[in-house]
């Protein structure tokens, strides 16, 4: 600790910065220091017309975008907007003292003013590292999902967290010069690359976050099937997706296992696409047969939570065949679909029934087998001997 302290006093910045104070304060009254006040002056009032003036100008440069993406930007360019401005006048008021010795003029230029310019280029970083999160969290904002802005936020830490390493580094090594950096990152790369073997599954999940969330595959609230599930998306994280599937269970998925399965989404706006097949006898002439389609998109779109219908002859079935109707209905979790199916079945079932059009089953064929009276016995006579 004391060695840390003794670097930091003994740091060429410092003793600078201790010697251009010493300078002013003992040359406060000095003509000299005119031009200095002046220049402060001149930053001062300078800075202040930035801040007032700063967001009128950026919300009339980007007078086509939305009003609150635009006053984001100007609340968040409006501080750095401000330090550039007076540090500029801050080195031009330096620069004006003439009677500055010229040790203390060189120290400063090389010593002062490129931290000064470093911690500007943090601020300057991490306000645009904030706009690039806020664009992106108001592209993403019509999106029912927050896996979008949940992946902007991360953006900007690691992009802030990037921008303060850096920054930090810089500035340690004009503090102290024999600061050597080889070490520290050949350590930050170990850990790093440890981190990495460990967390394998995790980075892939992310990964694969990230291909759904750019590929647009789905949201919150679809219903989306693949392989063996069938279900509604309640969340999307960065590792995995909580589906709730239609027989009532809650299904935990790894993103990584979702990006190369082929997935079908059924939601459009609030409605689901939702199919129903019913299998009638082929006894049913072609007349029969679109009564029973006409039935079927009847008692479909009387249903409330229905918007469209249409019916079509799927195929001959072994045993029926085969009427599909295709809708698009307003439901949310696997209760609402399952409560619908049923009302439109019990529905479907009566309208048939009155029609007089019966539902198929699969045929069976008896076989009789009578034997005759007349038939020898299976064993020969006995015959005594």
């Amino acid at each position: 600790m004391n060695n840390f302290t003794d670097i930091i006093q003994e740091s060429p910045t410092l003793n600078t910065a201790r010697h251009a104070i010493r300078f002013l304060a003992h040359h406060a009254g000095s003509p000299d220091l005119i031009n200095f006040y002046i220049y402060i002056a001149i930053g001062l009032l300078a800075t202040l017309l930035v801040y007032r003036f700063s967001g009128r100008v950026v919300r009339k440069i980007m007078r086509k975008s939305p009003s609150d993406l635009a006053d984001r930007i100007a609340e968040a360019l409006r501080m750095p907007a401000c330090l550039l401005i007076f540090s500029y006048f801050f080195i031009i008021a330096f620069d004006a003292i003439t009677k500055m010795p010229p040790v203390l003029w060189m120290h400063m230029h090389s010593d002062i003013y490129p931290i000064l310019n470093g911690l500007l280029v943090l601020v300057f970083s991490f306000r645009i590292v904030d706009i690039i999160a806020q664009v992106l969290r108001k592209r993403w904002e019509g999106e029912a999902t927050n896996l979008d802005e949940r992946w902007a936020d991360l953006i900007g830490r690691v992009g802030k967290l990037i921008v303060t390493l850096g920054a930090g580094i810089f500035i340690i090594q004009k503090i102290d010069p024999t600061f050597n950096i080889v070490p520290l990152l050949t350590g930050v790369s170990f850990v790093g690359a440890a981190v990495a073997l460990a967390s394998q599954s995790t980075i892939a999940n992310a990964i694969g976050s990230m291909e759904i969330m750019i590929d647009r595959l789905f949201k919150e609230g679809d219903r989306i099937s693949f392989g063996e599930y069938d279900g509604f998306v309640i969340r999307m994280g960065l590792r995995s997706i909580t589906l709730a599937a239609l027989t009532g269970e809650k299904i935990n998925l790894p993103n990584k296992d979702l990006v190369d399965k082929q997935i079908r989404n059924y939601t459009r706006g609030r409605f689901n696409r939702t199919t129903i097949t019913v299998g009638v006898l082929y006894d049913n002439d072609r007349a029969q047969l679109e009564r029973a389609l006409a039935l079927m998109e009847s008692v479909i779109r009387a249903n409330p939570r229905v918007d469209g219908c249409e019916t079509n002859l799927l195929r001959f079935a072994d045993s029926s065949v085969e009427l599909q109707a295709i809708f698009w209905a307003d439901y949310k979790t696997s209760s609402e679909y399952n409560k619908l199916m049923s009302d439109i079945q019990l529905a479907l079932k009566e309208s048939f029934d009155q029609a007089k059009i019966a539902f198929a089953f699969p045929p069976q064929t008896v076989y009789l087998k009578k034997e005759l009276e007349d038939q020898p016995p299976a064993c020969p006579p006995f015959f005594n001997r």
